[in-house]
């Protein structure tokens, strides 16, 4: 009998196979991960998006309430809304100089079959206008661009 050393040809085939079938569905969970990835950058991007446009209303000593403003986020997309009410057992009706608010923030943006959205909400103790207060542009003129 002769020495047989190395693989037969139908070893080799059914290696090859068997990492081919392996390498397809490693490149197939590769491909699902950078795409779910690049969904959770999206999110993120937006929910920072949503804490800048908090932190604009949440530096401003004067706010009106209640009060509704928005705007476009044009670097991202997106579009802001701010709603300033009074919180929770508070009363405007006395027309009082500082109160409890509560500030909503919510951001939307395109999805691919409806608008996505993120809110973020806060409460701040604050001096209160009753008087022509453009919120919008207090929002935008907090960190000008």
């Amino acid at each position: 009998m002769r020495d047989r050393r190395g693989f037969t040809l139908i070893e080799v085939l059914v290696a090859a196979a068997v990492l081919g079938i392996a390498a397809t569905a490693l490149f197939g969970l590769l491909s699902k991960s950078l795409f779910n990835l690049r969904k959770i950058e999206d999110l993120h991007r937006y929910e920072l998006a949503a804490q800048d446009v908090m932190n604009r209303v949440l530096l401003l000593s004067t706010l009106p309430a209640p009060a509704q403003a928005g705007g476009a986020l044009d670097n991202i997309g997106a579009h802001w809304m701010v709603n300033v009410q009074p919180w929770a057992g508070s009363s405007l009706k006395d027309r009082p100089e500082e109160a409890v608010l509560r500030i909503d923030v919510v951001v939307t943006w395109p999805g691919r079959s409806s608008q996505r959205s993120i809110e973020v909400e806060a409460l701040k103790a604050a001096k209160v206008t009753y008087s022509n207060y453009d919120l919008q542009r207090a929002v935008e003129n907090v960190f000008p661009q």
